[in-house]
């Protein structure tokens, strides 16, 4: 490649990097902390600097001026050869410390609190904004902190059971949403915008009946013993043969409502991830931005079967020397995060 890509910019403090010679930026709405890899020759090398420290360093990366991760970076890597130095140099947003640190509490009792309170409480010893669109749902009866689980663990738990994703808003913060809140402004047609795609459907994770144990709110504690669990709600999924059934063990489900969204939800997830479709398109850009995930985007694509609307669930960015500037596209079927459809009363 003779020409190094300058629209996407690398800011550490005051100083600003451009020239990739390959590029790979990844966001999604299935991990938390969007990383990107950024590949350069290594201009302090070829100068006979000093090369600066750069791992732990503040650093936002943009496209054309719009930030895709703020965060950290995580890792240089210097290579030389006989005829060139290089320096590739990774990094992830800023809630990648959510996705690697484990949950701590001051003793303060969750009970009573939603989960915008329990995600703020969560997220401030990293410095990290959260915002949450719509309403934060009910209360919890209780929260519990199982020991070792990361901050993402614990807040992907309440989240579920409110029907929630949480994803990086790209800006160093995070967003507690709903799947497919906003839309795309292109349309993708086969033979048009799509340069290639391929489709999986799977049923290996999924199953026909989610149940969620737990015990209710009248559990109490008698002597040493606690009262039995029990089934609090069910979800099916009608397309996978009856006998496979899965168990969800959850303390945190201590009412019926809260058990039933959870069972709700995974089943929508697991059909989410068994029916999946990769869709590489040419440029970077949706509209007038960089493309983002979590947005449904309109797709008429015949080979692949997929007609209607989908849920971009993740996004790549990506230069190399031979396909120029490719986004790719992980898209599912836009209700697949809409729990409503998979639904049955508790038995």
């Amino acid at each position: 490649m003779t020409d190094l890509n300058t629209r996407v910019t690398l800011q550490i403090g005051e100083d600003v990097f451009t020239g990739w010679e390959s590029i790979s930026i990844t966001t999604g709405i299935e991990q938390l902390a969007g990383q990107f890899e950024l590949q350069c020759a290594d201009r302090w090398a070829i100068r006979g600097e000093t090369r600066p420290i750069l791992p732990g360093k503040a650093c936002a990366v943009s496209i054309d001026g719009t930030p895709v991760i703020t965060g950290y970076i995580d890792e240089a890597s210097p290579s030389y050869s006989a005829t060139a130095h290089s320096l590739t140099i990774r990094g992830r947003d800023a809630t990648g410390d959510l996705v690697d640190c484990a949950a701590e509490t001051d003793g303060q009792s969750w009970e009573g609190r939603n989960l915008l309170q329990v995600a703020t409480d969560l997220c401030k010893p990293f410095g990290i904004p959260v915002r949450l669109d719509g309403d934060a749902g009910a209360v919890f009866a209780q929260q519990a902190i199982n020991p070792g689980e990361t901050v993402m663990e614990v807040l992907s738990r309440a989240a579920r059971l409110r029907g929630f994703l949480l994803v990086s808003d790209s800006l160093g913060g995070l967003t507690i949403t709903r799947a497919g809140v906003r839309r795309a402004t292109r349309a993708l047609k086969l033979g048009v915008d799509m340069l290639e795609g391929s489709a999986t459907r799977s049923h290996a994770e999924r199953f026909a009946r989610y149940r969620v144990i737990g015990q209710d709110g009248e559990g109490r504690y008698a002597g040493n013993e606690t009262l039995a669990q029990q089934v609090l709600a069910t979800a099916t999924d009608p397309e996978i043969r009856r006998a496979r059934t899965t168990v969800i063990d959850t303390v945190d489900a201590s009412d019926a409502g809260a058990a039933q969204q959870l069972a709700r939800w995974t089943a929508a997830n697991r059909k989410a991830r068994g029916d999946r479709a990769e869709l590489s398109v040419r440029g970077w850009i949706d509209g007038s931005a960089p493309w983002q995930p979590n947005r449904l985007v309109q797709i008429d694509d015949a080979w692949l079967g997929l007609f209607g609307d989908y849920l971009v669930a993740q996004v790549t960015f990506s230069l190399d020397d031979q396909g120029g500037e490719i986004t790719r596209l992980s898209v599912t079927p836009a209700d697949a995060y809409v729990p409503a459809p998979l639904t049955e009363k508790m038995p």
